[in-house]
C-alpha cells in the first residue's frame, strides 16, 4: 500500500488572485505564493501550466523529491468559468458533504511532481422566495475556521467581505444557509463609473479621523430604516454633500463605503437577530477586516477577526477525507 503522503499543496484560487500553500499533512504551512493569476486572467486550459509554474520550486525540494504533491483547489477554479466546473452541494452542508462532492482531476503533463487534484466544490441555498444563492470558496473557509475556533461550530454567524460579501450562518458544524451582497462590486461602480465619484478623482487625500467619520456617517445613512429604495436615495447625498460643503472630495469614496457597508450589516443583522447575540466571526485581511469591525461595533454588533489562512485546515481534512 502506498504511504500518505507527509505534504500536500494547498490552493485558493479566486477571479482576481490565486494564493498556494505549501503545506504539512497535518495542515502547518510552510510555504506560500500570492498572485494575481485569477482565473480570469489565466489563458484557457492553461490552468495546469499556471500550477505548475507556481509550485515548481517546492516540487523541487530535495526533501519532497520522492513524493508527487497533492493538491486541494477551492474558490472559482471550480465554476464554469474555471479549470472544471464542479456541481455545487447543496445547504445544509457540513465539511463531509464538500469533500465527497470534490472532482477530481489528474495532472496530464508527466513531468510535473504534482499528485491527483481534488477541486472543492461550492454550496448552493435557496432564499425564503425560492431565488438561488451560491458561494464558492468562503464554505471552505468557514469550515477551516470551524476546524481552527472549534467554539464557533454550535452557533455561529460569519461575514466574508469583499466584491460579492457573504454571510453565513453556521449551526452544529454545517452552514444552514448564507446570503451574497454586492457591496464590493456596487461600490467599484459608483466610485468609477458615476457621477458620484468624480469630484474624488485626483482629490486631496484628508486625514484619517476626517476619513473615519465621512465612513460612519454614510454607515448611520446605510442603516437606518427605509428599505433599499431609501438606499438609492441616500446614494445621491454624496454628491449634494460635496456640492453644498458637508463632504470633501477625498472623503466621497469613505462615505460610499459607509453607506454599502451599513445597508449589508442593517439587512443581513435585521434577518438574524440573532447576530446580537455572539461575535460576528470576520474572514478577511487585516484591512478589510478593520473596516467592518469599525462599521459592526458602530451599530451595536461584536465582532472578532479569523484569518484567511484558516482555508488550509479544511483543505488538510478534505484530503484525508
Amino acid at each position: 500500500m502506498a504511504s500518505q503522503p507527509t505534504h500536500f499543496i494547498a490552493g485558493d484560487w479566486g477571479t482576481s488572485s490565486l494564493r498556494l500553500f505549501l503545506c504539512q499533512s497535518d495542515g502547518a504551512i510552510l510555504g506560500r505564493v500570492e498572485t494575481g493569476d485569477g482565473i480570469l486572467s489565466v489563458a484557457e486550459g492553461a490552468f495546469e501550466a499556471t500550477l505548475i509554474e507556481k509550485t515548481a520550486a517546492w516540487s523541487a525540494r530535495d526533501d519532497l523529491a520522492d513524493q508527487q504533491l497533492p493538491v486541494v483547489l477551492s474558490g472559482m477554479i471550480g465554476s464554469r468559468q474555471g479549470w472544471r466546473e464542479v456541481a455545487y452541494a447543496t445547504c445544509p452542508a457540513g465539511l463531509d458533504d464538500i469533500a465527497a462532492k470534490c472532482a477530481k482531476v489528474p495532472i496530464e503533463d508527466a513531468s510535473a511532481d504534482l499528485g491527483e487534484i481534488r477541486i472543492v466544490p461550492g454550496l448552493t441555498v435557496r432564499g425564503p422566495d425560492g431565488t438561488p444563492d451560491v458561494m464558492r470558496g468562503e464554505e471552505t473557509q468557514i469550515f477551516g475556521a470551524l476546524l481552527s475556533s472549534p467554539d464557533l461550530t454550535e452557533q455561529s454567524t460569519f461575514l466574508l467581505p469583499g466584491t460579492h460579501a457573504k454571510w453565513a450562518y453556521v449551526s452544529d458544524g454545517r452552514i444552514t444557509s448564507f446570503k451574497t451582497y454586492m457591496t464590493g462590486e456596487v461600490f467599484a461602480a459608483l466610485t468609477g463609473h458615476t457621477i458620484l465619484g468624480r469630484p474624488a478623482v485626483d482629490a486631496e487625500p484628508v486625514s484619517d479621523d476626517e476619513a473615519k467619520a465621512a465612513f460612519l456617517k454614510g454607515v448611520d445613512g446605510g442603516a437606518a430604516e427605509g428599505g433599499s429604495g431609501a438606499l438609492l436615495n441616500r446614494l445621491f447625498a454624496a454628491r449634494t454633500r460635496f456640492l453644498f460643503g458637508d463632504l470633501a472630495p477625498g472623503a466621497i469614496g469613505d462615505y460610499l463605503s459607509g453607506l454599502l457597508v451599513g445597508a449589508e450589516i442593517a439587512d443581513a443583522t435585521g434577518a438574524r437577530q440573532a447576530t446580537n447575540a455572539r461575535p460576528i466571526a470576520i474572514i478577511a485581511n487585516a484591512t478589510l477586516s478593520q473596516r467592518y469591525a469599525l462599521a459592526l461595533a458602530h451599530l451595536g454588533h461584536e465582532s472578532r477577526r479569523i484569518d484567511p489562512d484558516c482555508v488550509v485546515a479544511a483543505h488538510a481534512q478534505i484530503l484525508r477525507r
